[in-house]
C-alpha cells in the first residue's frame, strides 16, 4: 500500500461525499512543462530564509486597509499596495480586468506577477485569493481568509528573488472574487478569479498549482483535499512534511474534494496542491472574529516553509 493508501480506510473514503458539501466545500488538458532557457544551477533556498515577522506585516497592513471585498475601494488599494511591493523587488505584475459571464456588470481584477521575462509561460503558479466575504455591516475583515495566503506569497516573493533562476519558472498570481455574493459557491458564484485565468490560459496552463487559503491562523490545522491531488502531488505533500518534521495532526490530508481556487485547475489538467485550513466546524470562519488576533507568526512562518521546500522538490 501507498504512504496514501496508508492514511485512510475504506470508511473513512466513503465519508468523502459528507465532506463534499463544504466549500473550497473527461479529457484533461495535460499542460507540459515551459521551455525556460537553461542555465548554471544555483544553490537551493533555505526554508529558514522565510520570515514570518514580514509575513505578519504583510498581513497587518493589507488588513489596515479593512474588510476589501470585490470591486471596493479597499480592495484596489489592496491591489495597488500589492503591486507596488512586488514592483519594488523586480517582479513585473500585470493587472487583469474582467467581468464573468454571470456578472457582465461586475468588474475584477486578478494580479499575476512573473520575474523576468513577463511573457514566458510559468511552469508553476502560486496562488492565493486577496478578496474578502460580505459587503457594508456585513463585510469580514478577513485576515485569515483572505489576507494570510496573500502575506506568504509577498514574503515568499522577497525569498525567490534571492535565487532568480528558480523565481523566473514561477508566477505569483492573486485571485479576485473567490467568495461568492451568496452564502455558499456554486458553479455561478465564486471562484471567479480562478475560472477566467484557466480560460485565459487555454493552451499554456501551468504544470503545478499551489493555492493558499487560511494558512495564517493560530493553531490552524492544514487539510489537503484527497480527491483534488494527484498522487505525485500528494507524495510531494508527504516528503515536505517528513523532511521539515512538521506534524501529521496540524498537516492532514481531507479525504474528498473541496471547492476552491485549485478546483478550475485541477479540472483543466493541472497538478494541483491546495493548502487551506480546515474550516468546517469552526466559530471564526465568515465572521468578524477572522482579524489579525487570530494569526500566528508561527503558523504564517510553517506555511512558508512549506512552499519553500514543495519547490525545491517540484522544480
Amino acid at each position: 500500500m501507498s504512504r496514501i493508501g496508508q492514511w485512510f480506510s475504506i470508511p473513512a473514503m466513503v465519508a468523502c461525499c459528507v465532506l463534499l458539501s463544504c466549500e473550497r466545500d473527461e479529457t484533461p488538458i495535460v499542460a507540459e512543462p515551459s521551455q525556460l532557457p537553461s542555465s548554471e544551477k544555483q544553490e537551493p533556498l533555505h526554508t529558514e530564509d522565510f520570515s514570518a515577522v514580514r509575513a505578519y506585516e504583510h498581513c497587518a497592513a493589507l488588513c489596515a486597509l479593512g474588510p476589501r471585498p470585490t470591486g471596493s475601494d479597499a480592495y484596489r488599494k489592496q491591489v495597488e499596495m500589492i503591486n507596488s511591493q512586488l514592483t519594488a523587488i523586480g517582479w513585473h505584475v500585470q493587472s487583469i480586468i474582467f467581468s464573468p459571464p454571470s456578472l457582465p456588470r461586475q468588474r475584477m481584477q486578478n494580479l499575476c506577477a512573473t520575474f523576468g521575462e513577463a511573457n514566458t509561460p510559468r511552469e508553476l503558479v502560486l496562488s492565493c485569493h486577496i478578496d474578502t466575504k460580505g459587503s457594508g455591516e456585513n463585510a469580514i475583515l478577513g485576515a485569515d481568509d483572505g489576507a494570510s495566503g496573500a502575506a506568504v506569497l509577498l514574503e515568499l516573493a522577497r525569498v525567490l528573488t534571492l535565487q532568480p533562476d528558480l523565481a523566473r519558472r514561477i508566477e505569483l498570481v492573486f485571485f479576485d472574487g473567490e467568495e461568492s455574493f451568496g452564502p455558499h459557491i456554486t458553479p455561478q458564484d465564486g471562484l471567479f478569479g480562478s475560472r477566467h485565468e484557466v480560460q485565459r490560459r487555454i493552451g499554456c496552463l501551468p504544470r503545478y498549482l499551489i493555492n493558499l487559503d487560511m494558512v495564517g491562523g493560530a493553531g490552524k490545522t492544514i487539510a489537503v483535499p484527497l480527491l483534488d491531488t494527484t498522487e505525485d502531488m500528494m507524495e510531494q505533500y508527504l516528503n515536505a512534511l517528513h523532511t521539515l518534521g512538521l506534524p501529521e495532526t496540524r498537516w492532514t490530508i481531507l479525504p474528498g474534494s473541496m471547492l476552491d481556487d485549485h478546483r478550475p485547475f485541477a479540472e483543466a489538467g493541472v497538478h494541483t496542491l491546495n493548502l487551506i485550513a480546515s474550516f468546517c466546524r469552526s466559530t471564526w470562519w465568515h465572521t468578524k472574529a477572522d482579524n489579525m488576533d487570530r494569526i500566528s507568526h508561527e503558523s504564517l512562518g510553517e506555511t512558508g516553509r512549506m512552499v519553500l521546500q514543495l519547490l525545491r522538490q517540484i522544480l
